[in-house]
């Protein structure tokens, strides 16, 4: 048995915000956020997009690309961190309204920016354990709404955006003459540690995001390099085989910290941060869709991924197409 990534879809809000364009009164500039972020732009949704809007745009993207219908989707899963609801319904429910996926458990997931990859575990396993065929797994984030805009060192991080995985269950590998370019995922390997709690939540007071931006930078690459590791050694990878190292977007610093400590060549990690800044567990199925767009994905092509967030919390895979 294995499961495939049969497709992937991306919904991005229609406000583009480049560095030039933040608040004057934050009293930065485009020069000093791009030396210490990499990050150029981001994407805001307006007063009518939410996070419902984005994650069933990205999910019927998907099934498009796929030609599954939604109804023949047994499981779909959402990460977010910005629920449409606060505490229920779920925003998986709400989705699955959106998509008319009538046959389909719904759940939310939290595992903050490490949320989609913990998904993805989750769904792979419930489809295997159920004999499920069909799944959607959404990450769905509009951290505009939870960000503190007159926070300097962190407004200036964060985007909105969606990304989604249509997941089929298989009972044999793809044959090697398969006409269709999809995903195996493999090996996943995850983590905790709630005593960093404090570093990094959202404030019940006000509602806004809070950081410790240092604590969190130091657990971030020392996350991401284990996840990273861990992976390829229960893949007998090395770093020759692995074509790409597609993680969580949060700071092009961190992954450039993380390649460093690891002894691998940077131009490996897809840096899409560039474009739409931190969008936490939706960081990565938004690269995946960007990288297959730009024809980066082939067949043979192997890809490990990481990602870390509040709790705190860490999780890694690697997919084979």
């Amino acid at each position: 048995m294995a499961v495939v990534i049969r497709a992937v879809g991306k919904a991005i809000p229609e406000n583009k915000v480049l560095n030039s364009q933040l608040p004057k009164e934050l009293d930065t500039s485009d020069e000093w956020i791009i030396s210490h972020t990499g990050i150029r732009s981001r994407y805001l949704v307006n007063d009518k997009e939410n996070c419902v809007l984005l994650g069933v745009a990205a999910c019927k993207q998907a099934l498009e690309d796929s030609g599954i219908k939604a109804e023949d989707v047994n499981l779909l899963i959402c990460s977010t961190t910005t629920q449409i609801y606060q505490g229920f319904p779920a925003t998986a429910c709400v989705i699955q309204e959106g998509l008319n996926a009538v046959n389909a458990t719904c759940f939310d997931i939290m595992g903050a920016c490490s949320g989609f990859l913990y998904a993805l575990n989750n769904a792979c396993a419930m489809m295997e354990m159920n004999g499920w065929k069909y799944a959607l797994v959404c990450a769905t984030e509009v951290l505009s709404k939870i960000t503190d805009w007159t926070d300097r060192s962190s407004c200036i991080l964060f985007g909105d955006g969606a990304g989604a995985f249509v997941l089929e269950r298989i009972e044999n590998d793809l044959p090697e003459n398969s006409q269709a370019l999809c995903g195996k995922v493999l090996s996943f390997v995850s983590g905790s540690d709630g005593k960093g709690a404090g570093a990094l939540y959202l404030d019940s007071t006000d509602g806004l995001m809070k950081m410790d931006g240092h604590a969190v930078y130091n657990f971030a690459v020392n996350a991401m390099t284990n996840a990273i590791e861990l992976v390829m050694k229960k893949e007998n990878l090395t770093e020759e085989q692995v074509d790409y190292f597609v993680c969580h977007q949060a700071n092009e610093r961190i992954l450039s910290a993380a390649a460093k400590r690891l002894g691998y060549d940077f131009s490996k990690f897809i840096c899409s941060v560039k474009e739409y800044g931190n969008t936490s567990s939706s960081s990565i199925p938004i690269a995946l869709y960007d990288m297959q767009q730009e024809g980066k994905i082939k067949k043979g092509t192997v890809i490990v991924s990481a990602a870390f967030g509040a709790g705190l919390t860490w999780a890694g895979t690697a997919f084979k197409f």
